[in-house]
Formats: structure tokens, sequence, C-alpha cells
């Protein structure tokens, strides 16, 4: 067995680009190995800032021999009945390199064809891999790639050398131009220069001998180690940060953690105006103690040893003083300002150059809120204000410096200015969620301006043809959706989002236009239909919920739960077939009325009777969003729906007989008509109840 290595050293990456790099480069290698028929043990990626690397342990000397067989014409067009081969059977010998002799017969549903039985032996590991890994470099792809040199390469940052060994020896290879070898580089600082490195099996251990933590769990192990033991030192604790962690992460090759300071009267500053700085601009760790309140000090990362750290733990302080002292200025000064002053610069401000300036698009959220307050029977004082100063923040001194900070250093603004407390809290809030998984406004005012704010973005930058495609979402208009659609199932809010798409869409004019009417809501679809399977809805009872209500949010996902879990009863199946049967024959009732005087058959005499007891019972059931305790209703009609069904002919020549069954059978199907088009749902084997 043998070890693989590739190395791609390069300068420094950007962190944000590597967890993904990384995965594509392990996806990638695992395919490929396979395609080359390379057994192997175990495929780890390795990396740094500086370099990309693929380790393959305890791979074959060989490739698997290749056995397959290739299906060709008919037997009848292949040879003559005296077993002659004709020139169809000759050309497709050829063609797979094989003699007409070793071709073989197979049936196949009752057809003779030929096959041809290919072996083709594998070939030394040594001389197919240096295919293999030219071939996985070309097919890794980056968010952004640069040029360099003369411009005949691409990568996301220039290449400077390439490591390729199996066991010893050099895999004859090259990566942007430059042939692999055995020399590598350790630490910028630290190592000695360029590095031999003897074989796959030593990569690692020569690497770390050379301040370089290439093994990436191991790196962030010691990250969050040395962290937290600094912490400790001094009697601190750090708050769990997973995206900066993971940023720090691709920042170090050796990582060290060092603690500084900062004079305790900074932490009369808002929380938020000392860790934004922290993290945002510095990557810090604040530091807190037992009851969560912030230490006037902070947990920083050196690419490096201990050496001479307190050089390190001055000029970091020195940093962050500087940006402390900004935030200290900025805040002072616009504390000076009365909050509701603040928006008097929206006008100047733009929102979207087609779209116009801020002032307008506060102009529309008063309105928008305003509606859907009503919409939903709530008070609208609080909201209607927290509307009209939702954006004054924007033109504070802090959050042009910090716009991490827009919405919370309104809060502050707010309360400092005296304004009610909900209002305030109502400015923060209607940001939320900023991103996934973050928390969602509690506030009656800040739930509602955050879902007018949201579809004011959506319908405005929509309207104007900025439509996300792909990958592509530059004004984050996905994540506002799905945010809305959140916040209106946390708070169980109960409205037809159609219309309030309408109203926006009346409050823009002529400034915007939609090729399609249903746009905007196949947009909201899309993301409601992602909700539901995060949820382990199944896609057939999620178009079936989609279908009814895809504009009432709430409403959509108490129908499509009660569905599933509905789904799991034994007798589901033999009542869905029951509802669709149902359904399909009520489709020709027309406009008729059931008259029980026409009633002749036992069974629709059962029928009518069950659904005379229970109709009002289910309608109730709805009316109060019961959907689960609706169907189980209907479950209890199942037997006389299928008697009916199964006994009683329901197309007979007589009109009105004819009719009057079509009509019970139209009554059936609105008993879960308005919870789920039941005809999209496919028939498979039910669960076992829980």
């Amino acid at each position: 067995m043998s070890d693989i290595i590739l190395e791609i050293g390069t300068e420094e990456m950007p962190a944000r680009f590597m967890p993904d790099i990384m995965k594509q480069m392990k996806e990638k290698a695992m395919f490929l190995l396979a395609e080359y028929r390379i057994s192997y043990e175990r495929c780890r990626v390795l990396g740094t800032p500086r370099r990309m690397a693929l380790l393959v342990e305890s791979c074959a000397k060989e490739q698997k021999d290749l056995i397959k067989k290739v299906k060709g014409p008919s037997w009848s067009i292949a040879f003559a009945e005296d077993g002659t081969p004709s020139n169809a059977a000759y050309g497709f010998a050829k063609s797979q390199g094989v003699e007409v002799s070793h071709l073989i017969r197979e049936d196949i549903d009752g057809v003779s064809y030929v096959f041809a039985s290919i072996r083709k032996a594998g070939r030394a590991t040594e001389v197919v891999i240096p295919d293999l890994l030219e071939q996985l470099v070309s097919e890794l792809s980056f968010p952004k790639n640069m040029l360099w040199g003369e411009g005949k390469y691409r990568f996301v940052r220039p290449v400077r050398w390439v490591v390729a060994l199996l066991d010893q020896n050099i895999i004859p290879c090259q990566v942007a131009g430059i042939h692999a070898d055995r020399i590598t580089r350790g630490h910028r600082f630290l190592s000695q220069g360029d590095i031999r490195i003897k074989s796959a099996e030593d990569y690692i251990k020569t690497l770390e001998q050379e301040y370089v933590i290439v093994d990436i769990d191991k790196r962030r192990r010691m990250i969050v180690k040395e962290i937290e033991e600094t912490a400790s030192e001094y009697a601190g604790y750090i708050q769990p940060d997973e995206n900066l962690l993971e940023e720090l992460l691709w920042l170090v090759e050796y990582p060290t953690a060092f603690c500084g300071t900062f004079h305790s009267d900074y932490l009369g500053l808002p929380n938020e105006a000392i860790i934004t700085p922290m993290k945002e601009h510095q990557r810090y760790f604040p530091v807190v103690d037992m009851q969560n309140n912030l230490k006037p000090m902070f947990i920083g990362l050196r690419n490096g040893t201990d050496k001479k750290i307190n050089w390190v733990i001055k000029g970091n302080e020195k940093v962050l003083v500087a940006r402390l002292e900004d935030a200290k200025f900025f805040y002072q000064e616009d504390l000076k300002i009365p909050f509701s002053d603040m928006g008097s610069k929206l006008s100047n401000t733009v929102f979207q150059e087609r779209l116009g300036t801020y002032q307008e698009k506060v102009d529309r959220i008063i309105q928008i809120a305003g509606y859907l307050a009503t919409m939903l029977g709530l008070e609208k004082e609080k909201i209607i204000e927290c509307a009209r100063i939702c954006k004054n923040d924007l033109n504070s001194n802090m959050v042009n410096e910090f716009p991490e900070l827009q919405g919370i250093m309104g809060e502050y603004y707010a309360l400092a200015s005296g304004l009610d407390a909900e209002v305030a809290k109502g400015i923060r809030e209607h940001y939320m969620p900023r991103f996934q998984g973050d928390t969602l406004p509690v506030t009656n005012a800040g739930m509602i301006v955050a879902i007018a704010d949201k579809l004011d973005s959506i319908i405005g930058i929509m309207g104007v043809g900025l439509i996300p495609t792909g990958s592509q979402d530059p004004y984050a208009l996905r994540r506002a959706a799905q945010g809305i659609i959140q916040i209106v199932i946390r708070h169980r809010l109960q409205f037809d989002a159609r219309k309030l798409v309408q109203y926006v869409v009346s409050l823009y004019g002529d400034k915007i236009s939609f090729d399609d009417d249903s746009t905007v809501e196949e947009f909201f679809q899309m993301r409601m239909k992602r909700i539901l399977q995060d949820q382990g809805i199944a896609y057939d009872q999620i178009e079936a919920v989609i279908k009814i209500s895809s504009m009432n949010f709430f409403v959509a996902v108490l129908r499509a739960q009660a569905i599933e879990k509905f789904s799991r009863n034994e007798k589901y199946k033999s009542l869905l077939e029951g509802i669709k049967r149902a359904n399909n024959l009520s489709q020709k009732a027309g406009d008729v009325s059931f008259d029980p005087a026409l009633l002749q058959e036992e069974a629709e005499i059962k029928l009518a009777a069950s659904l005379r007891q229970m109709e009002s019972k289910i309608k109730e059931q709805k009316a109060e969003h019961h959907y689960f305790e609706s169907l189980n209703m209907v479950l209890s009609l199942k037997d006389d729906i299928d008697e009916f069904l199964e006994t009683t002919m329901v197309m007979v020549e007589d009109d009105a007989l004819r009719n009057n069954r079509l009509a019970l059978l139209a009554r059936i199907a609105a008993l879960t008509a308005d919870i789920a088009d039941f005809s999209c749902i496919v028939e498979k084997e039910s669960l076992p109840t829980n």
C-alpha cells in the first residue's frame, strides 16, 4: 500500500473561501479515485491560509481491473440463422476491441442481444496518478480567481510551489505551469526556508516541525484550547462564536492566544459598540465574567509562538483602543442629536437608484405596517411610530463607521431620547432575522415593521428586474422572504399575504413592473417549500398544501404538518383513494344542489346520514385550524364512503339521480378541498403508526 500527498502552495487565500474549497477538493478527489479505480483506506484534506493539500493514505499500488459488458445490436441483426456474423456484428466487435467470436448472447425482456465482455487490466497507480491529480486541480472552482505573471493561469491566489509524492517518489505533474517537487515552505517567519518532504507519510510531521499545523481539526482544537485557557487565566469566559472561530482557523498556521486589556471606562459604551470592533475588525474574542458581563479585556490569536508576545499584546491594545476611542467619540456626538432629527437626511440617502431614497422607503414601510396591523387587528400607534423612525440611525456617526450596528444603535438612541421601550426595541428587531438561526422579533412593532421592510425590498427590487438567480442574490431577498415566513409562523399570524403583496405593488406605482403576476408568489412558494422540507415533510404533501394556501404561510404550515402526521395512519392510503375518487367524480357535478328526498340506495342514505352528523363538526375544527382532527373526522366516514363508491352507480341515466349523487360526492370532496389538493399526493405504502 502507498501514500499520496499533493500540496499546492499559494499566497494567503481568503479565509471565507477555505471551508468550501476544502469540501470541494475532498469530494472531487474521492470521485476521481473511484473513477480511476484506485482503492484506498482514507482520503483527507489538509490546509492552511497558504496551502491546500490532499493526503490519500494506504492506496492500492495499481488500479482494479475494469470488467464490463457492453450491449450491442439484437442477435437477429448481428447474426444470421446459421450463425454467420453480419457487418453489424463485425462493426460492434471492432468498436469494443474484441473478436467477433468473443461476442456473447443474452436475453432482455424476451429479446436476444449481442454483448461484448470487456476486461481491461488495471495499470500501476504511479502511471495514472499524474493525470488524476492534474484533473483534480483543473476541476476546482473558486468564488474569485486571480491572474498573475503573463496572465496564463487562473487560481484563487498565485501558485508558488507544488509538492506531489507517491511514497518517497515525486509524481511528475504540474499545476499552473509549476512542476511538482518535494520542496515545500514552512511558516513564513519561523521556518528556515525551503523544506524537503522525504515521503508522503512524513508530510504532516515535517510541517509541524516548521511551525505549520496543516491538520485542520488539530489546528481548530489548538485554537479552542488556547483561547479558553488564556481566558481562564484571567477568571474570564469566552462566548462561543463558530463563525469567528472558523475565520481564525484560516488566518493562522501556528496559533498562540494572548490576552489584552483596555480601560474600564470604555465599558460605558453599549456592549455592541465594544464587541463589534473586537470581532468584526480585529478578530478578537470578548471576555465575560460568570454573569456574562463584559470584562475590559480580549483574547487575540497570533500566527506564531509566544516569543516576545508582550510586544504583540501592546500593539493590539493600541489598535483596539483607537477603535474604541472612535466609537466613544461617535456615540457621544450622536447623543447630542435628538433621535427623531436623525432621519432628516434620509431623503438624501439612496435606497436603490431606480426605487428612490430611504425616506421614500420609510414612507412605504409606514403604510405597509399600518395596512398589515389593520389586517391583523393590532393596535397601530407604536407600530407606526417604530416604522417612522426605524431607519433614522442610518445617518448616525456610529452606523456610518460600523454598519453592522444598524438597528442596534437605533434602539440605544431611541431610549436615550425617552421613546417608548417597545418602539425602541422594534427598531433593533425589524432587521431580524439577520442570518440563518438568528433570533426573531418578539414585539408587535418589531415583527410588523420587519415584515413591512423586508416585503418592500422584495417587491421593489424584483419589480425592477433584479430577481435572484442561482447563487446570485446581492440584495439577500431569499433571506428576507424566509425571514418573513419565519416571523409569521413564530407568531402564528393569519393573513393572506397575496393581498399584502398587491397593496405593496400599488404603493410603487409605475416605478416597478412584473412580466408575470405570479412572480412574487412563486418566489415565496420556493421559500415555503424549503421551510417545510426542513421539517421533514414529503414533497408531494408540500405540493398539495402549497397549491391551496401558498400565501397564507402559517395556515400552510399547520395543514402540511397535519397531513404528514395523518399519513402515518394505517388507513391513510385507502382514505386517500376514496378522497381522490370523490374529487374526480365531483368535478362533473356542475352547479347542482343536494336533495335528501332523491336518495334511494341504502349506501347513499347511510353516507348522507353520516355526513349530516359530521359535516358541521368538521367545519368547526377547520375554522379553528385543527386540521389533523378534521382529517380524523373525515376518516370516520371512510367505510361509508367506500361502501357508497363500491355499491352505488353514480353515473346513471336519470339526470336528477345522477346529479344528486354527484352533489353528495361534492360535499364529501369539500371536507378536504380547502385543506389540500389531494390529487398532488402520490399513493405509496403507508407508514406504521407511532
